[in-house]
This record gives C-alpha cells, structure tokens and sequence, in this order.
C-alpha cells in the first residue's frame, strides 16, 4: 500500500517534506512517501493498482498499469511514469482528451509528470497553482483529471465520478 484515502476529514493538505517522507497510518488515510517510492520503483519493475469506491453508488472500480516508476527527488522532482493501462475504473493517470468541450486536450495528462506541492510548484499551469488550489500535493499537469490527495471538491479519478475512498497498491512485476 502507498496511498490510502478514506472519507473526508484528513487533511491532504500538506507540505513537500511530508510527501517527500510521508505520513499517515497504514490502517487509515496515508502516504508512503515520494522517497520510499523512488527507491522501491528503481530497484526493480512494479506494477500499479488503483482502487476508488464511486460515492453515489458506493461500488469499488480498479484500474490498474503493468509498470509504475517514481523518479528520484532531486532531478526529477519523483515524476510519474505509468504504462500499460487494464480496469475499469478509466485510465485517469494518461487521459488525452478535453472535459466538457473546453478544448483543452492534453491538459489533464499526468503521465510523466513532476509532483507538486502547495509550497513546491512543478505544474505546468501558468496562471495556477494547481497544489494550492486544490489542496493536496499530486501529479498535475494543467491541474488536473485525477488527484486521490485533493479536497472534497476535487477528489476524483474520472469524471464525472465522485470517489468516496481509494487506495494505490504496488507489485513487483
């Protein structure tokens, strides 16, 4: 388990160092730890399992990547990298397209990117912060398709569906 989130009343508002380190309780909310992911994922390939219960209907959806990578903190800000898509809960983490006819395609794409932080930005958004303006650290693009850390409002994989609880797993391959 790298990442538990149940319900609503932890804040995932948090620093970079905490994320960096992490923090939590194994058996409630928590995070692993950017750290602890980098030297897990660079000392042999694993996979990722994603799991989020739909808020409206409370059904448990999965989507899960037959390979996950966390880069290292101080190069790569531990940049995402995940390929090989299989679920069905949507394949939020390489999601291309636009949201509601906006026109903005790729925006939302947090495969390959850096992770960010309220007091760490390494989004691409120029007149955004995408940390702060969701209140959780993630990796974000423009801001976001996905973020399993954010606030109540943001907290989601694929839209339009609301998640009540997640949890992200790794495997050795």
């Amino acid at each position: 388990m790298i990442h538990q989130h149940l319900g609503y009343s932890f804040d995932w508002n948090r620093n970079w160092a905490d994320y960096k380190a992490g923090f939590g309780s194994i058996d409630a909310d928590f995070w692993l730890g950017l750290q602890k992911m980098h030297l897990l994922t660079s000392s042999q390939p694993y996979r990722l399992r994603v799991e989020v219960q739909d808020r409206s209907t409370n059904l448990w959806y999965s989507a899960e990547y037959w390979t996950f990578n966390i880069g290292d903190g101080l190069h790569d800000q531990y940049r995402l990298e995940v390929a090989g898509y299989s679920g069905d809960a949507g394949d939020a983490f390489q999601y291309q397209g636009e949201w509601n006819g906006n026109g903005y395609f790729g925006h939302y794409y947090h495969n390959g990117m850096m992770f960010s932080t309220y007091d760490q930005d390494n989004d691409l958004s120029p007149n955004n912060h995408c940390a702060t303006s969701h209140s959780g650290g993630w990796w974000y693009r423009r801001c976001y398709w996905a973020c399993l850390t954010c606030y109540r409002t943001y907290y989601k994989w694929t839209r339009p569906m609301s998640i009540v609880n997640s949890r992200m797993m790794i495997k050795p391959q």
